[in-house]
């Protein structure tokens, strides 16, 4: 009797069972509310389930819980990138791909500010500037989200290299960046409002209140989620599910300390990899140790997966501040704009000069092509949206003090620039002074956030205040490098 009874336990029994558990449940009380004969048996054949069913976490004791009731409510950041906050928008991509159900559209997704949604357009935009906000849908996947977001990009079937034009649906942001003078470094701070249906809310969230030590937090509980996933599941997932894991796996509660971008480019354990027909995250000691690795750069230029021109062959490709560090030029993105709106206060129209300024040379010293013309194409870029923008009334009270700032960068990066070329190991003193450097350099980018800011006119007080401060700070500086010439002589 039992034996008839435990075989007329059929899948459609099991699927049942599972949907009618509730929103936390155990497979072992699945499998007492089916109350078979064979109890292990039947424990196999629904533990078979639950791995199969998209529409579930569970834990390796086998508790379970479904997505929708794990995201909804749940908190994540957008970090938009300068281009998109310069541009007034906010490409869908990959950013709330893992946060919404697999068959909600990234630009059909509803995103909600002040309970009102964001109205959404159409751009068009070379295939090279905008990859890198799809790179984690899969790369195979990435062309059928083009062609699905807008007919006129069918042609991609056909050639796709870096220049060639997308044509997609972006948030229109404008209103709301201008509306919090919103800079690099802020957030968008997110809540799932209805995973299944693909609906978001989001408030601004002021770099100012995001601390580093939370973004450490985030990005170590981040990489350890990437971990068990890979130890779980090693290559077979997509990205987007891979991802969807490393949340659950993280278990983060509240505001997070950063945002999936900023994860993956600043994460050391995940690299973005091609794995036969796909692309997947894998961490990067299991993958270096094994024997199917693909690790050189070649291999990755030759990726089938990418289009002409672009490669996931390093994590610096997606982050040129890494790229500029590479190239021995460790410059923030305030710093950055400082240079470029010093050059174009000085009615530098040429990019050549600008570039010669930020390399103190006309070469860019990177061994990999690939990398030497993201980074310059990305600088040329950054140097003609700003000069386009440009409006020298409003920045005429505010030039001569960031001038200022940036004649002391140049100063600190020579400094460094020797200390890299004396071959030397930092000794107690170098280390002290860089500690010291950083200090004041942190200082002065407070000030340059205002400076560069193309909103903020600084009053006869305000003005007085910075200059102050920027004095003050350019004093210590030059306290510091007093023996800087001595200390290149030797």
């Amino acid at each position: 009797m039992n034996k008839e009874k435990s075989d007329n336990i059929n899948s459609v029994d099991i699927e049942n069972a599972i949907a009618a558990a509730g929103e936390n449940f155990s497979v072992d009380s699945v499998v007492k509310a089916l109350d078979p004969a064979d109890v292990d048996a039947l424990r196999r054949r629904v533990e078979r389930a639950v791995n199969s069913d998209e529409n579930l976490f569970y834990d390796h004791s086998y508790q379970c819980i479904r997505r929708e009731s794990f995201f909804n409510g749940r908190q994540f950041l957008i970090t938009p990138d300068e281009w998109e906050i310069s541009t007034g928008i906010l490409f869908p991509g990959h950013r709330l791909t893992p946060y919404v159900a697999p068959e909600v559209f990234p630009s059909t997704v509803t995103l909600k500010e002040a309970g009102n949604p964001v109205a959404m357009k159409k751009m068009i935009v070379p295939l090279g500037r905008c990859f890198h906000y799809h790179i984690l849908l899969g790369s195979e996947q990435i062309f059928d989200f083009f062609l699905a977001d807008d007919p006129a990009n069918t042609i991609l079937k056909e050639r796709a290299s870096r220049t060639d034009s997308v044509t997609l649906t972006v948030w229109d942001m404008h209103d709301f960046y201008a509306g919090t003078e919103f800079l690099f470094g802020d957030a968008l701070l997110c809540t799932v409002e209805d995973y299944r249906h693909g609906i978001i809310s989001f408030e601004y969230l002021s770099g100012s209140k995001r601390t580093s030590h939370a973004q450490k937090e985030y990005l170590k509980l981040m990489d350890d989620a990437a971990r068990k996933v890979w130890d779980e599941f090693q290559d077979y997932p997509d990205i987007p599910e891979q991802l969807a894991w490393m949340i659950y796996y993280a278990g983060i509660q509240g505001v997070p300390g950063g945002s999936i971008d900023e994860f993956i480019a600043g994460s050391a354990t995940v690299q973005l990899r091609p794995e036969g027909d796909h692309a997947v995250l894998t961490v990067a000691d299991e993958h270096e140790h094994s024997g199917d690795c693909h690790c050189h750069d070649d291999d990755f230029e030759q990726n089938p997966l990418l289009p002409e021109g672009l490669s996931i062959s390093s994590g610096e490709l997606d982050d040129p501040f890494k790229l500029l560090a590479a190239a021995g030029v460790p410059l923030n993105a305030q710093e950055l704009d400082g240079f470029i709106l010093d050059a174009v206060y000085g009615r530098e129209t040429d990019f050549s000069g600008v570039q010669s300024r930020i390399f103190r040379t006309s070469a860019v010293d990177l061994a990999d092509e690939a990398q030497q013309a993201v980074l310059l194409n990305f600088l040329e870029e950054r140097f003609e949206v700003l000069q386009e923008n440009y409006n020298r009334a409003d920045d005429e009270p505010k030039a001569e003090l960031r001038s200022q700032i940036m004649e002391a960068v140049v100063r600190r990066l020579d400094y460094l620039n020797m200390l890299a070329d004396s071959g030397r190991d930092p000794d107690e003193k170098d280390q002290e002074k860089m500690r010291r450097l950083a200090d004041v350099a942190a200082k002065l980018n407070e000030a340059l956030k205002l400076l560069n800011h193309p909103g903020f006119t600084p009053d006869h007080q305000e003005k007085e205040n910075l200059e102050i401060m920027i004095d003050d700070q350019l004093t210590i500086q030059e306290e510091i490098l007093s023996d800087y010439s001595t200390d290149a002589d030797q």
